[in-house]
Protein backbone atom coordinates (compact mmCIF):
# COMPACT_ATOMS: atom_id res chain seq x y z
CA UNK A 1 0.00 0.00 0.00
CA UNK A 2 1.06 3.82 -0.53
CA UNK A 3 0.46 6.55 1.44
CA UNK A 4 1.01 9.85 0.72
CA UNK A 5 2.52 12.72 3.06
CA UNK A 6 1.12 16.13 3.03
CA UNK A 7 3.20 19.14 4.12
CA UNK A 8 2.26 22.50 4.54
CA UNK A 9 3.40 25.63 5.45
CA UNK A 10 1.95 29.56 5.23
CA UNK A 11 2.41 32.26 8.47
CA UNK A 12 5.18 32.96 10.48
CA UNK A 13 3.05 31.68 13.65
CA UNK A 14 3.89 29.77 17.30
CA UNK A 15 7.15 29.21 18.52
CA UNK A 16 9.49 26.36 18.53
CA UNK A 17 7.86 23.08 17.65
CA UNK A 18 4.86 24.79 19.18
CA UNK A 19 2.10 25.99 16.68
CA UNK A 20 -1.50 28.02 17.02
CA UNK A 21 -3.34 25.96 14.88
CA UNK A 22 -5.04 27.17 11.19
CA UNK A 23 -8.39 27.04 9.81
CA UNK A 24 -8.65 23.12 8.68
CA UNK A 25 -9.08 22.23 5.22
CA UNK A 26 -8.62 19.92 2.49
CA UNK A 27 -5.66 17.58 1.84
CA UNK A 28 -2.63 19.70 0.84
CA UNK A 29 0.72 19.42 -0.46
CA UNK A 30 3.93 21.59 -0.74
CA UNK A 31 3.32 24.71 -2.56
CA UNK A 32 5.74 24.59 -5.79
CA UNK A 33 4.09 27.03 -8.27
CA UNK A 34 7.60 30.09 -7.98
CA UNK A 35 10.46 29.18 -9.47
CA UNK A 36 11.96 29.89 -5.93
CA UNK A 37 9.29 27.37 -4.52
CA UNK A 38 10.34 24.93 -7.12
CA UNK A 39 14.03 25.41 -6.36
CA UNK A 40 13.72 24.88 -2.96
CA UNK A 41 11.70 22.08 -3.59
CA UNK A 42 14.08 19.79 -5.91
CA UNK A 43 17.08 20.67 -3.75
CA UNK A 44 15.08 18.71 -1.29
CA UNK A 45 14.21 15.87 -2.78
CA UNK A 46 17.37 15.73 -4.41
CA UNK A 47 18.87 15.66 -1.25
CA UNK A 48 16.15 13.21 0.67
CA UNK A 49 16.16 10.76 -2.73
CA UNK A 50 20.01 10.43 -2.69
CA UNK A 51 21.00 10.22 1.27
CA UNK A 52 22.86 7.31 2.32
CA UNK A 53 22.78 6.33 5.99
CA UNK A 54 25.95 7.32 7.93
CA UNK A 55 25.29 4.91 10.99
CA UNK A 56 25.37 1.42 10.76
CA UNK A 57 24.21 -1.42 12.01
CA UNK A 58 27.26 -3.46 14.13
CA UNK A 59 26.15 -6.16 16.35
CA UNK A 60 28.70 -7.65 18.61
CA UNK A 61 25.84 -8.84 21.20
CA UNK A 62 27.18 -6.42 23.75
CA UNK A 63 25.95 -2.94 23.20
CA UNK A 64 22.29 -1.57 23.27
CA UNK A 65 21.69 1.07 20.27
CA UNK A 66 19.98 4.26 20.90
CA UNK A 67 19.43 6.84 18.19
CA UNK A 68 19.11 10.45 19.07
CA UNK A 69 17.97 13.12 16.76
CA UNK A 70 17.91 17.26 17.39
CA UNK A 71 17.01 20.15 15.05
CA UNK A 72 18.75 22.61 13.66
CA UNK A 73 18.83 26.42 12.96
CA UNK A 74 14.76 27.72 11.54
CA UNK A 75 12.93 30.78 11.36
CA UNK A 76 14.08 33.45 14.38
CA UNK A 77 16.12 30.17 16.14
CA UNK A 78 19.15 31.16 15.24
CA UNK A 79 20.38 28.01 17.14
CA UNK A 80 19.10 25.33 18.30
CA UNK A 81 19.60 23.46 21.82
CA UNK A 82 18.81 20.28 21.26
CA UNK A 83 21.29 20.18 18.48
CA UNK A 84 23.75 21.85 20.58
CA UNK A 85 23.18 19.40 23.76
CA UNK A 86 23.73 16.29 21.22
CA UNK A 87 27.04 17.69 20.02
CA UNK A 88 28.00 17.68 23.45
CA UNK A 89 27.90 13.97 24.18
CA UNK A 90 27.65 11.72 21.32
CA UNK A 91 31.35 11.46 19.82
CA UNK A 92 32.32 13.14 16.51
CA UNK A 93 28.96 14.92 16.49
CA UNK A 94 29.52 18.83 15.27
CA UNK A 95 26.73 21.32 15.53
CA UNK A 96 25.60 22.57 11.72
CA UNK A 97 26.61 26.34 12.56
CA UNK A 98 24.87 27.79 9.06
CA UNK A 99 23.37 31.38 8.59
CA UNK A 100 20.41 31.30 6.23
CA UNK A 101 21.24 32.17 2.51
CA UNK A 102 20.09 35.51 0.71
CA UNK A 103 16.58 36.05 -0.05
CA UNK A 104 15.67 34.28 -3.40
CA UNK A 105 18.60 31.61 -2.37
CA UNK A 106 18.23 27.55 -2.04
CA UNK A 107 18.47 26.89 1.74
CA UNK A 108 21.00 23.54 1.08
CA UNK A 109 19.31 20.56 3.44
CA UNK A 110 22.46 19.31 3.15
CA UNK A 111 24.74 22.05 4.84
CA UNK A 112 22.06 21.60 7.84
CA UNK A 113 22.52 18.04 9.28
CA UNK A 114 25.60 16.40 11.16
CA UNK A 115 25.16 12.64 12.13
CA UNK A 116 27.56 10.45 13.74
CA UNK A 117 27.88 7.17 15.33
CA UNK A 118 29.88 6.38 18.45
CA UNK A 119 30.13 4.34 21.99
CA UNK A 120 29.29 6.11 24.86
CA UNK A 121 29.02 4.73 28.41
CA UNK A 122 26.02 5.39 30.74
CA UNK A 123 26.13 4.49 34.01
CA UNK A 124 23.88 1.51 35.83
CA UNK A 125 23.72 0.46 31.71
CA UNK A 126 27.98 0.20 30.97
CA UNK A 127 28.71 0.70 26.65
CA UNK A 128 25.63 1.95 24.42
CA UNK A 129 26.30 2.90 20.42
CA UNK A 130 24.84 6.10 19.44
CA UNK A 131 24.08 7.18 16.67
CA UNK A 132 23.17 11.16 16.55
CA UNK A 133 21.57 13.20 14.30
CA UNK A 134 21.39 17.06 14.19
CA UNK A 135 18.55 17.12 11.48
CA UNK A 136 17.53 20.19 9.00
CA UNK A 137 14.13 21.56 10.41
CA UNK A 138 12.34 20.81 6.81
CA UNK A 139 9.06 19.33 6.41
CA UNK A 140 9.70 15.65 5.66
CA UNK A 141 13.22 15.88 5.16
CA UNK A 142 13.74 15.61 9.07
CA UNK A 143 11.96 12.22 8.48
CA UNK A 144 12.91 10.93 5.79
CA UNK A 145 16.59 11.64 7.03
CA UNK A 146 15.55 9.66 10.49
CA UNK A 147 13.94 6.76 8.63
CA UNK A 148 16.18 5.62 6.78
CA UNK A 149 18.75 6.00 9.74
CA UNK A 150 16.55 3.97 11.75
CA UNK A 151 16.83 0.90 9.02
CA UNK A 152 20.46 1.10 8.75
CA UNK A 153 20.89 1.40 12.32
CA UNK A 154 18.10 -0.79 14.21
CA UNK A 155 17.95 1.13 16.74
CA UNK A 156 16.74 -0.26 20.55
CA UNK A 157 15.11 3.32 21.37
CA UNK A 158 14.63 6.30 19.24
CA UNK A 159 14.57 9.75 21.18
CA UNK A 160 13.77 12.96 19.14
CA UNK A 161 13.56 16.40 20.17
CA UNK A 162 13.26 20.07 19.72
CA UNK A 163 12.77 23.00 21.33
CA UNK A 164 9.25 25.01 22.29
CA UNK A 165 9.70 27.31 25.36
CA UNK A 166 12.08 30.19 26.33
CA UNK A 167 11.52 28.45 29.79
CA UNK A 168 9.57 25.05 30.62
CA UNK A 169 9.67 21.74 32.07
CA UNK A 170 10.62 19.17 29.67
CA UNK A 171 7.18 17.56 28.14
CA UNK A 172 7.43 14.04 27.09
CA UNK A 173 4.83 13.64 24.50
CA UNK A 174 2.73 10.69 24.73
CA UNK A 175 1.74 11.14 20.85
CA UNK A 176 1.21 12.59 18.04
CA UNK A 177 -1.08 13.49 15.84
CA UNK A 178 -2.00 13.56 12.17
CA UNK A 179 -2.46 17.08 11.13
CA UNK A 180 -0.43 19.65 9.88
CA UNK A 181 -0.60 23.26 10.76
CA UNK A 182 0.40 26.14 8.42
CA UNK A 183 3.78 27.33 9.14
CA UNK A 184 7.12 27.69 7.08
CA UNK A 185 9.38 25.01 7.60
CA UNK A 186 13.40 26.41 8.33
CA UNK A 187 13.92 27.16 4.67
CA UNK A 188 10.82 29.83 5.26
CA UNK A 189 10.35 29.33 1.10
CA UNK A 190 7.92 26.72 0.49
CA UNK A 191 4.45 28.14 0.60
CA UNK A 192 1.28 27.35 2.19
CA UNK A 193 -1.55 25.60 0.46
CA UNK A 194 -3.90 24.63 3.16
CA UNK A 195 -3.91 24.54 6.95
CA UNK A 196 -5.24 21.44 9.61
CA UNK A 197 -4.72 18.37 6.50
CA UNK A 198 -3.26 15.27 7.56
CA UNK A 199 0.53 14.22 7.16
CA UNK A 200 -1.45 10.60 6.10
CA UNK A 201 -4.07 10.99 4.31
CA UNK A 202 -6.95 7.62 4.68
CA UNK A 203 -5.48 6.89 8.12
CA UNK A 204 -8.05 5.13 9.87
CA UNK A 205 -9.54 7.80 12.43
CA UNK A 206 -8.36 5.31 15.43
CA UNK A 207 -5.00 5.80 14.16
CA UNK A 208 -5.08 10.00 13.64
CA UNK A 209 -3.81 10.43 17.06
CA UNK A 210 -0.58 7.83 17.81
CA UNK A 211 0.85 7.06 20.77
CA UNK A 212 4.75 7.15 21.73
CA UNK A 213 5.85 3.69 23.02
CA UNK A 214 7.78 4.37 26.42
CA UNK A 215 8.74 2.76 29.92
CA UNK A 216 6.58 6.41 31.25
CA UNK A 217 7.32 6.12 34.62
CA UNK A 218 10.52 5.20 35.38
CA UNK A 219 12.03 7.67 32.44
CA UNK A 220 9.95 10.69 33.95
CA UNK A 221 11.72 9.53 37.42
CA UNK A 222 15.16 9.28 35.92
CA UNK A 223 14.55 12.44 34.09
CA UNK A 224 13.10 14.47 37.18
CA UNK A 225 15.57 13.12 39.74
CA UNK A 226 18.73 14.02 37.35
CA UNK A 227 17.06 17.83 36.70
CA UNK A 228 16.62 18.10 40.46
CA UNK A 229 20.39 17.25 40.90
CA UNK A 230 21.24 19.74 38.44
CA UNK A 231 18.93 22.76 39.33
CA UNK A 232 21.21 24.37 41.73
CA UNK A 233 23.94 24.75 38.70
CA UNK A 234 24.69 28.50 37.36
CA UNK A 235 25.76 29.40 34.20
CA UNK A 236 27.93 32.45 33.47
CA UNK A 237 25.00 34.89 34.19
CA UNK A 238 24.61 33.47 37.40
CA UNK A 239 21.32 31.89 35.59
CA UNK A 240 20.19 28.48 37.45
CA UNK A 241 19.73 25.11 35.57
CA UNK A 242 16.42 24.72 37.66
CA UNK A 243 15.35 28.32 36.26
CA UNK A 244 14.90 27.21 32.51
CA UNK A 245 14.05 23.73 32.76
CA UNK A 246 11.46 23.00 35.68
CA UNK A 247 10.69 19.75 36.22
CA UNK A 248 9.01 17.32 34.01
CA UNK A 249 5.63 16.80 32.35
CA UNK A 250 3.52 14.72 30.26
CA UNK A 251 2.13 16.28 27.29
CA UNK A 252 -1.00 15.05 26.20
CA UNK A 253 -1.92 14.12 22.44
CA UNK A 254 -3.97 15.33 19.86
CA UNK A 255 -2.84 18.38 20.79
CA UNK A 256 -3.46 21.32 18.22
CA UNK A 257 -0.52 23.45 19.25
CA UNK A 258 1.58 20.86 18.51
CA UNK A 259 0.86 20.42 14.72
CA UNK A 260 4.34 21.63 13.15
CA UNK A 261 8.28 20.07 12.29
CA UNK A 262 8.36 18.11 16.00
CA UNK A 263 4.90 16.28 15.32
CA UNK A 264 5.44 15.70 11.61
CA UNK A 265 8.40 13.90 12.33
CA UNK A 266 7.69 12.15 15.76
CA UNK A 267 3.80 11.00 13.31
CA UNK A 268 6.02 10.12 10.21
CA UNK A 269 8.68 8.23 11.69
CA UNK A 270 6.28 6.55 14.55
CA UNK A 271 3.72 5.48 11.72
CA UNK A 272 6.31 3.94 9.52
CA UNK A 273 8.05 2.11 12.37
CA UNK A 274 4.43 0.77 12.69
CA UNK A 275 3.60 -0.18 9.48
CA UNK A 276 6.63 -2.28 8.14
CA UNK A 277 6.74 -2.92 4.51
CA UNK A 278 4.25 0.05 3.90
CA UNK A 279 5.38 3.18 1.07
CA UNK A 280 4.86 6.59 2.09
CA UNK A 281 5.19 8.82 -0.77
CA UNK A 282 6.60 12.05 0.68
CA UNK A 283 6.97 15.57 -0.52
CA UNK A 284 5.08 15.90 -3.39
CA UNK A 285 4.68 19.04 -5.26
CA UNK A 286 1.51 21.34 -5.58
CA UNK A 287 2.97 22.15 -9.24
CA UNK A 288 4.68 19.33 -10.58
CA UNK A 289 6.72 20.24 -14.01
CA UNK A 290 7.34 18.22 -16.95
CA UNK A 291 10.49 15.93 -15.67
CA UNK A 292 10.86 17.09 -12.40
CA UNK A 293 10.32 14.98 -9.28
CA UNK A 294 6.83 14.44 -7.71
CA UNK A 295 7.99 12.95 -4.52
CA UNK A 296 10.13 11.06 -2.25
CA UNK A 297 8.89 7.36 -1.81
CA UNK A 298 10.13 5.85 2.15
CA UNK A 299 9.11 2.52 4.02
CA UNK A 300 11.30 0.69 6.40
CA UNK A 301 11.53 -3.29 5.83
CA UNK A 302 12.29 -3.90 9.50
CA UNK A 303 9.62 -3.82 12.52
CA UNK A 304 10.09 -1.67 14.67
CA UNK A 305 6.63 -1.92 16.44
CA UNK A 306 7.87 -2.92 19.74
CA UNK A 307 10.74 -0.58 19.59
CA UNK A 308 10.32 2.38 22.07
CA UNK A 309 10.26 5.60 21.01
CA UNK A 310 9.58 9.55 22.43
CA UNK A 311 9.65 12.91 21.61
CA UNK A 312 10.56 15.39 23.91
CA UNK A 313 10.41 18.89 23.78
CA UNK A 314 13.15 21.14 25.81
CA UNK A 315 13.29 25.20 26.61
CA UNK A 316 15.05 27.10 24.09
CA UNK A 317 16.95 29.56 26.20
CA UNK A 318 19.18 26.79 27.15
CA UNK A 319 22.40 27.95 26.29
CA UNK A 320 26.23 28.65 27.27
CA UNK A 321 27.39 25.87 30.05
CA UNK A 322 23.45 24.57 31.11
CA UNK A 323 23.73 22.51 27.16
CA UNK A 324 26.46 20.21 28.69
CA UNK A 325 23.94 19.72 31.65
CA UNK A 326 20.87 19.86 29.40
CA UNK A 327 22.79 16.85 27.36
CA UNK A 328 23.22 15.37 30.93
CA UNK A 329 19.59 14.81 31.54
CA UNK A 330 19.18 13.42 27.69
CA UNK A 331 21.85 10.40 28.91
CA UNK A 332 18.99 10.28 32.01
CA UNK A 333 16.39 9.81 29.88
CA UNK A 334 18.52 6.90 27.22
CA UNK A 335 19.40 5.12 30.20
CA UNK A 336 16.31 5.28 32.05
CA UNK A 337 14.54 4.05 29.33
CA UNK A 338 17.37 1.18 28.35
CA UNK A 339 17.07 -0.29 32.16
CA UNK A 340 13.50 0.00 32.93
CA UNK A 341 11.90 -2.81 34.31
CA UNK A 342 8.76 -1.39 33.51
CA UNK A 343 7.30 -2.43 30.25
CA UNK A 344 6.97 0.20 27.22
CA UNK A 345 3.49 0.94 26.88
CA UNK A 346 1.65 3.20 24.25
CA UNK A 347 1.18 6.74 25.22
CA UNK A 348 -1.96 7.61 26.91
CA UNK A 349 -3.79 10.67 27.36
CA UNK A 350 -4.95 9.77 30.63
CA UNK A 351 -1.45 9.82 31.75
CA UNK A 352 -0.85 13.73 30.62
CA UNK A 353 -0.32 16.98 32.54
CA UNK A 354 -2.22 18.71 30.15
CA UNK A 355 -3.62 18.55 27.04
CA UNK A 356 -3.57 22.22 24.80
Amino acid sequence: MRRRLVIVSIALLGWGCEASPETQGSDVIVRTETEEEWAQYVANVDFATSYVPACSFTDDGQRPRVLVTGFGRFLENEENATGRMLSQWVPGLEYPLTTPPEKGRVDDPAAQLRVSQGVVTLEGVGEVEVCGLVLPVFWDVAAIVTLREIEAFQPDFVMMNGIAGETQPLWLELGAVNEAVALPDGSGTLAPVTAGSPLVPDVEEAERARGNLLSWTETRVGAEAMIANLAPERDADGVAFGDIVGGVRFAGFPRSSNTYLCNNTTYAVGYAMDHAGETLRLLEPSHPREGGPTGVDVSVTTDFSSTPRVFVHWPKALSGDHLSRGATVMQAIVRAQLSAAEPATRGDVSLADFTD
